[in-house]
């Protein structure tokens, strides 16, 4: 009965787990610039965080990551 209750627990905080997981951003391609905003809502009006990627791969970070990305990415 403990091994069930307890399975079932793992579970259920599994699952919040993912659902409350912010949203990534695509991964940015090989010889490309890329910058990705983060807001705070869907409506975007909040800006909250920016990731910076460079034509080498270095990432630089401003602020914190939000639930809702914007990416957006130049050839070098």
């Amino acid at each position: 009965m403990i091994r069930r209750a307890s399975l079932a627990v793992l579970l259920a905080l599994g699952t919040l787990t993912v659902i409350g997981s912010p949203a990534q951003a695509r991964a940015c391609q090989i010889d490309y610039h890329c910058e990705t905003y983060y807001y705070s809502d869907s409506s975007r009006t909040t800006l909250v965080g920016v990731k910076y990627e460079n034509c080498v791969g270095d990432e630089t970070w401003v602020g914190t990551r939000g639930s809702y990305p914007e990416f957006y990415e130049t050839p070098c």
